[in-house]
Protein backbone atom coordinates (compact mmCIF):
# COMPACT_ATOMS: atom_id res chain seq x y z
CA UNK A 1 0.00 0.00 0.00
CA UNK A 2 1.51 3.41 -0.92
CA UNK A 3 1.10 6.13 1.92
CA UNK A 4 2.47 9.61 1.60
CA UNK A 5 2.88 11.63 4.78
CA UNK A 6 2.92 15.05 5.31
CA UNK A 7 4.73 16.66 8.41
CA UNK A 8 3.23 20.03 10.01
CA UNK A 9 4.22 22.55 12.41
CA UNK A 10 1.36 24.15 13.99
CA UNK A 11 2.16 26.52 17.03
CA UNK A 12 4.83 24.57 18.20
CA UNK A 13 3.13 21.04 17.81
CA UNK A 14 3.56 17.91 15.28
CA UNK A 15 0.60 17.11 13.56
CA UNK A 16 1.44 14.02 11.24
CA UNK A 17 -1.68 13.92 8.03
CA UNK A 18 -1.81 10.67 6.41
CA UNK A 19 -3.05 10.35 2.82
CA UNK A 20 -3.62 6.71 1.57
CA UNK A 21 -4.32 5.12 -1.55
CA UNK A 22 -8.01 4.39 -1.15
CA UNK A 23 -9.41 1.18 -0.86
CA UNK A 24 -12.60 0.23 -2.86
CA UNK A 25 -15.56 -1.39 -1.41
CA UNK A 26 -17.22 -3.92 -3.98
CA UNK A 27 -21.07 -3.95 -3.73
CA UNK A 28 -23.48 -5.97 -6.07
CA UNK A 29 -25.95 -3.25 -7.59
CA UNK A 30 -28.23 -5.83 -9.32
CA UNK A 31 -28.18 -9.07 -11.91
CA UNK A 32 -30.27 -7.64 -14.83
CA UNK A 33 -30.38 -7.22 -18.46
CA UNK A 34 -27.30 -8.12 -21.15
CA UNK A 35 -25.50 -6.93 -23.73
CA UNK A 36 -25.64 -3.12 -22.15
CA UNK A 37 -24.72 0.27 -23.24
CA UNK A 38 -25.13 3.87 -23.01
CA UNK A 39 -23.89 4.30 -19.51
CA UNK A 40 -24.01 7.19 -17.18
CA UNK A 41 -23.87 8.36 -13.88
CA UNK A 42 -26.60 11.17 -13.12
CA UNK A 43 -28.82 12.54 -10.45
CA UNK A 44 -31.35 11.95 -12.23
CA UNK A 45 -34.24 12.25 -9.75
CA UNK A 46 -32.45 15.78 -7.99
CA UNK A 47 -32.24 14.15 -4.58
CA UNK A 48 -28.27 15.00 -4.16
CA UNK A 49 -26.76 11.38 -4.95
CA UNK A 50 -25.98 9.75 -9.19
CA UNK A 51 -28.02 7.56 -9.90
CA UNK A 52 -26.91 4.67 -12.60
CA UNK A 53 -28.35 4.61 -16.10
CA UNK A 54 -27.71 1.70 -19.20
CA UNK A 55 -29.34 0.62 -22.16
CA UNK A 56 -29.64 -2.02 -24.02
CA UNK A 57 -28.87 -0.84 -27.25
CA UNK A 58 -31.60 1.88 -26.81
CA UNK A 59 -34.16 0.31 -24.42
CA UNK A 60 -33.62 1.96 -21.10
CA UNK A 61 -33.45 1.75 -17.70
CA UNK A 62 -31.76 3.61 -14.34
CA UNK A 63 -30.79 2.27 -10.96
CA UNK A 64 -31.86 4.76 -8.23
CA UNK A 65 -29.13 4.78 -5.59
CA UNK A 66 -30.57 4.41 -2.03
CA UNK A 67 -27.23 3.47 -0.37
CA UNK A 68 -23.95 1.37 -1.45
CA UNK A 69 -26.44 -1.94 -0.65
CA UNK A 70 -29.79 -0.86 -2.08
CA UNK A 71 -30.10 0.25 -5.49
CA UNK A 72 -33.70 0.33 -7.28
CA UNK A 73 -34.28 -0.57 -10.55
CA UNK A 74 -36.62 1.67 -13.00
CA UNK A 75 -37.78 1.73 -16.61
CA UNK A 76 -36.45 4.58 -18.61
CA UNK A 77 -37.96 3.79 -21.59
CA UNK A 78 -36.89 2.33 -25.41
CA UNK A 79 -37.15 3.90 -29.07
CA UNK A 80 -33.57 4.77 -29.73
CA UNK A 81 -31.66 2.95 -32.24
CA UNK A 82 -27.98 2.78 -31.09
CA UNK A 83 -24.52 0.53 -30.16
CA UNK A 84 -22.93 1.41 -26.89
CA UNK A 85 -23.57 5.41 -27.25
CA UNK A 86 -25.47 7.33 -24.95
CA UNK A 87 -24.56 10.92 -23.13
CA UNK A 88 -26.70 13.18 -20.55
CA UNK A 89 -28.08 16.92 -21.36
CA UNK A 90 -30.59 19.09 -20.01
CA UNK A 91 -32.11 18.45 -23.87
CA UNK A 92 -35.00 20.68 -23.55
CA UNK A 93 -33.77 23.20 -20.59
CA UNK A 94 -36.28 22.60 -18.09
CA UNK A 95 -33.62 21.92 -15.09
CA UNK A 96 -33.66 18.33 -15.31
CA UNK A 97 -30.98 15.61 -16.89
CA UNK A 98 -32.40 13.79 -20.08
CA UNK A 99 -30.58 10.92 -21.61
CA UNK A 100 -29.70 11.08 -25.19
CA UNK A 101 -28.86 7.49 -27.35
CA UNK A 102 -28.52 7.45 -30.76
CA UNK A 103 -31.23 8.28 -33.12
CA UNK A 104 -33.14 10.11 -30.21
CA UNK A 105 -33.16 11.66 -26.86
CA UNK A 106 -35.70 10.42 -23.51
CA UNK A 107 -37.34 13.84 -21.65
CA UNK A 108 -37.08 13.43 -17.69
CA UNK A 109 -40.74 13.95 -16.61
CA UNK A 110 -39.41 15.43 -13.22
CA UNK A 111 -40.56 12.52 -11.34
CA UNK A 112 -38.64 9.70 -13.06
CA UNK A 113 -38.98 7.09 -10.01
CA UNK A 114 -42.61 7.57 -11.23
CA UNK A 115 -42.81 7.83 -14.63
CA UNK A 116 -40.84 6.79 -17.76
CA UNK A 117 -39.21 9.04 -19.82
CA UNK A 118 -40.83 10.13 -22.68
CA UNK A 119 -38.94 9.44 -26.31
CA UNK A 120 -38.44 11.70 -29.62
CA UNK A 121 -36.30 10.84 -32.37
CA UNK A 122 -33.85 13.00 -33.85
CA UNK A 123 -32.85 11.59 -36.74
CA UNK A 124 -29.00 11.73 -35.69
CA UNK A 125 -27.35 8.11 -36.44
CA UNK A 126 -27.26 5.19 -34.14
CA UNK A 127 -23.59 5.01 -33.21
CA UNK A 128 -21.17 3.55 -30.94
CA UNK A 129 -19.84 7.22 -29.02
CA UNK A 130 -22.51 10.43 -28.20
CA UNK A 131 -20.66 13.20 -26.64
CA UNK A 132 -21.81 16.61 -25.55
CA UNK A 133 -19.93 20.09 -26.38
CA UNK A 134 -20.79 23.50 -27.45
CA UNK A 135 -19.13 23.13 -31.04
CA UNK A 136 -20.78 26.40 -32.68
CA UNK A 137 -19.96 28.68 -30.15
CA UNK A 138 -23.60 29.67 -29.61
CA UNK A 139 -23.77 29.07 -25.76
CA UNK A 140 -25.58 25.61 -26.18
CA UNK A 141 -24.58 22.12 -26.37
CA UNK A 142 -24.05 20.00 -29.43
CA UNK A 143 -24.24 16.47 -29.80
CA UNK A 144 -21.56 14.46 -31.70
CA UNK A 145 -22.16 10.98 -33.12
CA UNK A 146 -19.68 8.49 -34.41
CA UNK A 147 -20.46 5.22 -35.86
CA UNK A 148 -18.50 2.69 -38.49
CA UNK A 149 -21.74 1.05 -39.20
CA UNK A 150 -21.47 0.00 -43.17
CA UNK A 151 -24.60 2.50 -43.85
CA UNK A 152 -23.48 5.32 -41.88
CA UNK A 153 -19.72 5.25 -41.51
CA UNK A 154 -19.75 8.87 -39.97
CA UNK A 155 -18.63 11.42 -37.29
CA UNK A 156 -20.90 14.03 -37.18
CA UNK A 157 -22.52 16.84 -35.00
CA UNK A 158 -25.95 18.12 -34.39
CA UNK A 159 -27.66 21.31 -33.20
CA UNK A 160 -30.39 20.74 -31.25
CA UNK A 161 -33.41 23.12 -32.50
CA UNK A 162 -35.28 25.12 -30.33
CA UNK A 163 -37.47 22.95 -30.21
CA UNK A 164 -35.70 19.45 -29.49
CA UNK A 165 -38.89 17.46 -30.49
CA UNK A 166 -38.34 18.29 -34.06
CA UNK A 167 -35.22 16.56 -36.14
CA UNK A 168 -31.69 17.80 -35.11
CA UNK A 169 -29.27 19.77 -37.98
CA UNK A 170 -26.87 17.29 -38.96
CA UNK A 171 -23.32 18.31 -39.95
CA UNK A 172 -21.02 16.09 -40.90
CA UNK A 173 -17.48 16.15 -39.67
CA UNK A 174 -15.31 13.34 -41.38
CA UNK A 175 -15.38 9.31 -41.23
CA UNK A 176 -16.38 7.55 -38.70
CA UNK A 177 -14.56 4.23 -36.56
CA UNK A 178 -15.88 1.92 -34.21
CA UNK A 179 -15.28 4.12 -31.57
CA UNK A 180 -12.89 6.79 -30.63
CA UNK A 181 -14.86 10.16 -29.29
CA UNK A 182 -16.11 8.93 -26.15
CA UNK A 183 -16.67 9.26 -22.77
CA UNK A 184 -14.88 13.14 -23.27
CA UNK A 185 -12.46 13.46 -26.31
CA UNK A 186 -13.67 17.31 -26.83
CA UNK A 187 -11.52 20.03 -25.92
CA UNK A 188 -9.81 23.37 -27.16
CA UNK A 189 -6.91 21.77 -28.50
CA UNK A 190 -4.90 24.08 -30.59
CA UNK A 191 -5.91 27.19 -27.87
CA UNK A 192 -7.93 29.21 -30.88
CA UNK A 193 -11.12 29.43 -28.71
CA UNK A 194 -13.32 26.61 -30.02
CA UNK A 195 -13.86 23.36 -29.31
CA UNK A 196 -12.34 20.42 -31.13
CA UNK A 197 -13.04 16.96 -31.36
CA UNK A 198 -10.60 13.68 -30.58
CA UNK A 199 -11.67 10.61 -32.74
CA UNK A 200 -9.15 7.56 -31.73
CA UNK A 201 -6.25 8.08 -34.03
CA UNK A 202 -7.43 11.72 -35.12
CA UNK A 203 -8.39 14.64 -33.98
CA UNK A 204 -10.51 17.19 -35.85
CA UNK A 205 -9.88 20.93 -35.90
CA UNK A 206 -13.21 23.35 -35.37
CA UNK A 207 -13.23 25.95 -37.89
CA UNK A 208 -15.95 28.69 -38.49
CA UNK A 209 -17.97 27.36 -35.56
CA UNK A 210 -18.34 23.71 -36.31
CA UNK A 211 -18.54 24.51 -40.14
CA UNK A 212 -15.39 22.93 -41.27
CA UNK A 213 -13.43 20.56 -39.86
CA UNK A 214 -9.46 19.30 -40.94
CA UNK A 215 -8.36 16.19 -39.49
CA UNK A 216 -4.61 15.63 -38.41
CA UNK A 217 -4.31 12.24 -38.33
CA UNK A 218 -1.46 12.80 -35.41
CA UNK A 219 -2.46 9.77 -32.54
CA UNK A 220 -0.62 6.80 -33.72
CA UNK A 221 1.17 5.32 -30.97
CA UNK A 222 4.14 3.69 -30.82
CA UNK A 223 4.02 0.43 -33.31
CA UNK A 224 0.74 1.59 -34.44
CA UNK A 225 -2.68 1.56 -33.31
CA UNK A 226 -3.79 -2.17 -32.33
CA UNK A 227 -7.38 -2.90 -34.57
CA UNK A 228 -9.34 -5.23 -33.70
CA UNK A 229 -12.28 -7.21 -35.55
CA UNK A 230 -14.34 -4.24 -35.18
CA UNK A 231 -12.20 -1.87 -36.73
CA UNK A 232 -9.86 0.81 -34.40
CA UNK A 233 -11.93 1.49 -31.17
CA UNK A 234 -10.57 3.90 -28.37
CA UNK A 235 -11.85 5.48 -25.66
CA UNK A 236 -11.12 9.05 -25.43
CA UNK A 237 -10.38 11.98 -22.35
CA UNK A 238 -9.18 15.47 -23.24
CA UNK A 239 -7.77 16.88 -19.89
CA UNK A 240 -4.92 18.75 -18.48
CA UNK A 241 -2.62 15.76 -17.28
CA UNK A 242 0.29 17.33 -16.63
CA UNK A 243 -0.97 20.50 -15.32
CA UNK A 244 0.87 23.00 -17.62
CA UNK A 245 -2.17 24.70 -18.82
CA UNK A 246 -2.87 23.32 -22.22
CA UNK A 247 -5.33 20.21 -22.76
CA UNK A 248 -4.08 16.80 -23.46
CA UNK A 249 -5.68 13.62 -24.69
CA UNK A 250 -5.80 10.58 -22.88
CA UNK A 251 -6.47 6.89 -24.27
CA UNK A 252 -7.66 3.63 -23.93
CA UNK A 253 -7.56 0.94 -26.43
CA UNK A 254 -10.57 -1.08 -26.86
CA UNK A 255 -12.16 -4.32 -28.57
CA UNK A 256 -8.75 -5.91 -28.78
CA UNK A 257 -6.98 -8.82 -26.76
CA UNK A 258 -4.32 -6.70 -25.49
CA UNK A 259 -4.75 -2.95 -25.78
CA UNK A 260 -2.78 -0.64 -23.70
CA UNK A 261 -3.21 3.09 -21.31
CA UNK A 262 -1.53 5.76 -22.55
CA UNK A 263 -1.38 9.80 -22.92
CA UNK A 264 -0.48 12.38 -25.57
CA UNK A 265 1.40 15.64 -24.41
CA UNK A 266 -0.20 18.46 -26.42
CA UNK A 267 3.38 20.65 -27.63
CA UNK A 268 3.03 24.21 -29.02
CA UNK A 269 -0.76 24.26 -29.20
CA UNK A 270 -0.99 20.70 -31.02
CA UNK A 271 1.42 21.71 -33.64
CA UNK A 272 3.16 17.97 -32.00
CA UNK A 273 2.26 15.04 -29.73
CA UNK A 274 4.21 13.06 -27.58
CA UNK A 275 3.21 9.46 -26.68
CA UNK A 276 3.93 8.69 -23.00
CA UNK A 277 2.57 5.04 -21.63
CA UNK A 278 0.70 5.02 -18.48
CA UNK A 279 -0.11 0.79 -18.58
CA UNK A 280 2.17 -1.93 -19.73
CA UNK A 281 2.35 -2.29 -23.44
CA UNK A 282 1.02 -5.33 -23.48
CA UNK A 283 -1.80 -6.45 -20.79
CA UNK A 284 -3.97 -8.99 -21.97
CA UNK A 285 -6.97 -6.59 -21.55
CA UNK A 286 -9.52 -5.26 -23.56
CA UNK A 287 -9.68 -1.44 -22.12
CA UNK A 288 -13.29 -0.91 -23.22
CA UNK A 289 -13.93 1.77 -20.21
CA UNK A 290 -11.74 5.16 -19.65
CA UNK A 291 -12.45 7.69 -16.69
CA UNK A 292 -9.91 10.36 -15.30
CA UNK A 293 -10.33 11.95 -12.14
CA UNK A 294 -8.08 12.28 -8.61
CA UNK A 295 -9.48 9.46 -7.05
CA UNK A 296 -6.88 9.48 -4.43
CA UNK A 297 -7.41 13.30 -3.57
CA UNK A 298 -4.14 14.46 -3.51
CA UNK A 299 -4.36 16.94 -6.47
CA UNK A 300 -3.80 15.84 -9.20
CA UNK A 301 -5.85 13.43 -12.00
CA UNK A 302 -5.00 9.66 -12.05
CA UNK A 303 -6.89 6.90 -14.73
CA UNK A 304 -9.52 4.08 -14.46
CA UNK A 305 -9.94 1.16 -16.97
CA UNK A 306 -11.06 -2.73 -16.83
CA UNK A 307 -10.53 -5.85 -18.88
CA UNK A 308 -14.29 -6.10 -21.49
CA UNK A 309 -15.13 -8.88 -23.34
CA UNK A 310 -12.16 -9.27 -25.92
CA UNK A 311 -9.98 -9.53 -22.71
CA UNK A 312 -7.37 -12.37 -23.47
CA UNK A 313 -6.62 -13.32 -19.71
CA UNK A 314 -8.43 -12.90 -16.50
CA UNK A 315 -10.36 -9.60 -16.47
CA UNK A 316 -8.87 -6.69 -14.09
CA UNK A 317 -9.77 -3.82 -13.23
CA UNK A 318 -7.13 -1.11 -12.46
CA UNK A 319 -6.56 2.26 -11.26
CA UNK A 320 -3.22 4.15 -12.30
CA UNK A 321 -1.99 6.44 -9.68
CA UNK A 322 0.00 9.69 -11.37
CA UNK A 323 2.79 9.77 -8.96
CA UNK A 324 4.66 12.98 -9.80
CA UNK A 325 1.83 14.88 -10.90
CA UNK A 326 3.26 15.82 -14.46
CA UNK A 327 2.01 11.89 -15.95
CA UNK A 328 5.53 10.98 -16.50
CA UNK A 329 5.86 7.99 -13.72
CA UNK A 330 2.31 6.22 -13.00
CA UNK A 331 1.30 3.03 -9.94
CA UNK A 332 -1.02 0.17 -10.76
CA UNK A 333 -3.45 -0.32 -8.29
CA UNK A 334 -5.38 -3.51 -9.16
CA UNK A 335 -8.58 -3.05 -8.10
CA UNK A 336 -10.51 -6.30 -8.88
CA UNK A 337 -9.86 -9.49 -10.49
CA UNK A 338 -12.50 -11.60 -12.04
CA UNK A 339 -15.38 -9.60 -12.70
CA UNK A 340 -15.78 -8.50 -16.58
CA UNK A 341 -15.56 -4.37 -17.36
CA UNK A 342 -17.78 -2.55 -19.77
CA UNK A 343 -18.55 0.87 -20.12
CA UNK A 344 -17.56 2.17 -16.78
CA UNK A 345 -18.12 5.54 -15.11
CA UNK A 346 -16.76 7.46 -12.12
CA UNK A 347 -18.28 9.76 -10.51
CA UNK A 348 -19.24 10.93 -6.56
CA UNK A 349 -21.93 8.62 -6.24
CA UNK A 350 -22.93 8.45 -2.23
CA UNK A 351 -22.13 12.25 -2.10
CA UNK A 352 -18.85 11.95 0.41
CA UNK A 353 -16.18 13.79 -1.25
CA UNK A 354 -14.42 11.06 -3.07
CA UNK A 355 -14.59 9.49 -6.63
CA UNK A 356 -16.51 6.07 -7.15
CA UNK A 357 -16.83 3.81 -9.86
CA UNK A 358 -19.52 1.97 -11.64
CA UNK A 359 -19.43 -0.85 -13.75
CA UNK A 360 -21.15 -3.52 -15.56
CA UNK A 361 -20.38 -6.48 -18.12
CA UNK A 362 -21.27 -6.71 -22.00
CA UNK A 363 -22.22 -10.13 -21.67
CA UNK A 364 -23.63 -10.65 -18.52
CA UNK A 365 -25.85 -8.87 -15.80
CA UNK A 366 -23.77 -8.36 -12.86
CA UNK A 367 -23.59 -4.38 -12.24
CA UNK A 368 -21.33 -3.21 -9.79
CA UNK A 369 -20.82 0.08 -7.31
CA UNK A 370 -16.68 0.26 -6.07
CA UNK A 371 -17.34 2.51 -3.57
CA UNK A 372 -14.07 4.99 -2.73
CA UNK A 373 -13.51 4.35 1.24
CA UNK A 374 -11.22 7.06 1.50
CA UNK A 375 -13.23 9.92 3.26
CA UNK A 376 -14.93 7.07 5.15
CA UNK A 377 -11.18 6.05 6.31
CA UNK A 378 -10.08 9.64 6.94
CA UNK A 379 -13.35 10.11 9.39
CA UNK A 380 -11.86 6.91 11.02
CA UNK A 381 -9.00 8.52 11.63
CA UNK A 382 -10.09 11.84 12.91
CA UNK A 383 -12.49 10.00 14.97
Amino acid sequence: MSVKSVVLLILGTISIVMAEWPEFKVSVIDTFGNRMGQTALVDLDHDGDMDWVFGERGKMYWYEYRNADEWILHDLGQGARTDVGGTVHDVDRDGWLDIIAGTGWYRNPGNPADKTFEFFSSQAIGCHDNVVADLDQDGLMDVIACSNDTSHPFLNWYRIPQDPTQPWIETRMGTGIHGGVSPAGVGDLDFDGDIDVVRGDSWFQNHDRGKKWVEHADLIPPGGSRVGRYGLAIKSWVTDLDKDGDPDIVQAEADYPSCRVFWWENVNQAQRWIFHAISQLDTDQDFHSLAVADFDLDGDLDVFSGGGPLSKATHKMYIWENLDKTGNSWKEHLLLSGKRCHEAVAADVDHDGDIDICTKPWHGNTHLFLRNMLNETRKGIKE
